[in-house]
């Protein structure tokens, strides 16, 4: 089991009723302005040999979603979700959820650093960077999106590698500071499955004071073609 932390923001007179509903029903719902999902590939070993992959095997309709949240792997990252990201001028209240979920049930958010690695990465920069935030098992993945891109194959490949629970137990236990799309900085980021049912529920709480946001000590931009 991994730990993950999730950040939120609730108005200032829910939030004893809304920790309260979460303690006793768990993550019951993705709800929020971010609807996530997850679609994990059926056959990923065998996908990883298919010479013609596209995304028409990643992202098949036919294929079952599950709708999925976003959690983080420390407090910091999920802190920035919770004091800034998420709040609004009702919602102004910062919530931060600690829960347990087995590492089969989270799938590495690759939104804002690894797709756009596999897409433009320059192979002689980004190796190295992706495997001490990802992992090693990443780079089976990589090399290939690397090596061809049509049919989308590299975005297949990042799909198919954001699924591999050894690169999602890397990717955790990552203290690389990474600088990402959109002005992103974290050292990681997942989606995991719903529900997250209330015995795995570790704590819930109302941070009074705002951690400091950590300095990156990778960018994105530096390792691209």
């Amino acid at each position: 089991m991994l730990t993950f932390i999730r950040g939120i923001a609730v108005p200032k007179q829910a939030v004893e009723t809304v920790m309260s509903d979460i303690r006793t029903r768990g993550l019951i719902e993705s709800g929020g302005t971010w609807r996530m999902s997850q679609q994990p590939p059926a056959d990923p070993d065998d996908l990883f040999v298919k010479t013609d992959l596209s995304t028409k095997d990643t992202r098949n309709p036919n294929l079952p979603t599950v709708p999925a949240i976003c959690a983080c792997g420390e407090e910091d990252g999920a802190a920035y979700y919770a004091w800034k990201h998420n709040r609004t001028n009702v919602n102004d209240t910062p919530v931060l959820i600690e829960f347990t979920a087995p590492v089969e049930a989270a799938a590495v958010d690759g939104k804002d650093f690894l797709y756009t690695a596999f897409q433009m990465g320059d192979p002689d920069r980004a190796s190295d960077i992706l495997e001490r935030a990802f992992g090693k098992s990443v780079l089976q993945y990589a090399n290939k999106a690397w090596a061809r891109k049509e049919g989308q194959h590299d975005i297949a490949m990042c799909d198919l590698a954001i699924h591999d629970p050894n690169v999602v137990a890397a990717h955790h236990a990552s203290t690389v500071v990474l600088a990402g799309r959109h002005g992103t900085v974290f050292r990681n980021a997942f989606t995991i499955r719903m529900p997250v049912r209330p015995e795995a529920i570790v704590r819930v709480w109302s941070p009074d004071v705002e951690l400091p946001r950590p300095s990156p000590s990778v960018s994105l931009r530096d390792i691209l073609q």
